[in-house]
């Protein structure tokens, strides 16, 4: 495992690359996992950087899901493939993209629980009726989440 801190403008990110790809980005406020700090992947580091800097829109790292397991990982690929810079699905759009249309709350405990913030846009999920929803990205995390949602150029939400 590879693990670093990284700046960003949403405070000091703990990102986390094991053999199979990017593992885990913790916000600030979240629980911070304990790490030996190494030399930053560069080309993770950058795209994270360029993302934040608007000038990238998606990212193109491996991911390492090995971890997880059947209908929460088929969302977080769905959601990665299917819902791009500067749009939103709710919960349930989502569980139908992702083939189980009636199952929003799965979707809902998928999106709390991804470890991997930006690159797997959860930000991105909202709420029935387009409100914004929550988000579990620390302190202040609906604020944030508003945040992400204004710089991709969705702005109309409750």
């Amino acid at each position: 495992m590879k693990a670093w801190r990284q700046p960003s403008p949403y405070g000091e990110l703990t990102v986390v690359l094991s053999d199979d790809g990017l593992h885990e980005i913790s916000l600030p406020g979240d629980d911070q996992p304990e790490i030996t700090a190494t030399r930053p992947d560069r080309a993770v580091a950058r795209q994270l950087d360029d993302w934040f800097a608007g000038r990238r829109h998606a990212f193109d790292v491996e991911l390492d899901l090995s971890e997880i397991e059947g209908f929460r990982r088929e969302v977080l690929e769905t959601l990665v493939h299917e819902v791009p810079w500067g749009e939103v699905v709710s919960y349930g759009e989502l569980a139908g993209l992702a083939g189980r249309p009636r199952a929003a709350r799965a979707v809902g405990s998928a999106m709390r629980n991804n470890r991997i913030p930006f690159v797997i846009p959860c930000h991105r999920v909202v709420a029935a009726g387009h409100k914004i929803g929550g988000y579990g990205g620390g302190r202040n995390a609906v604020a944030l989440k508003r945040e992400l949602l204004e710089r991709e150029g969705v702005s109309t939400l409750r």
